[in-house]
């Protein structure tokens, strides 16, 4: 994996984007909008700042799914080296869970 020196804030994920969903573990949306996944490569503080307050972060390393609807892209992206990168909000988040 591409280190990338970025620092995320407040309830932001740096996430690379994944090409397949993981082989364990699959979510299907009812409306049939595309699920996404990602591994989390950074993240922000947990600090937000609309309720004062600090929310639990997935981990480094982790796992994350999240809806994208057709109409428009979830997130910023961008690419390095080949591989896409998103920084999302918690909020996208549907569930995350550990690599192993």
């Amino acid at each position: 994996m591409t280190h990338i020196p970025i620092q995320v804030y407040g309830i932001n994920l740096l996430i690379r984007l994944m090409a397949e969903a993981p082989a364990d573990v699959r979510v299907h949306c009812p409306k049939g909008s595309p699920i996404l996944y990602g591994q989390v490569v950074a993240r922000g503080d947990g600090f937000d700042e609309g309720a004062n307050a600090f929310r639990e972060m997935p981990g480094i390393g982790t796992i994350v799914a999240f809806e994208e609807g057709a109409e428009e892209v979830e997130g910023h992206y961008f690419r390095v080296g080949g591989e896409e990168f998103r920084v999302i909000r918690l909020d996208c988040v549907i569930l995350s869970f550990p690599t192993e």
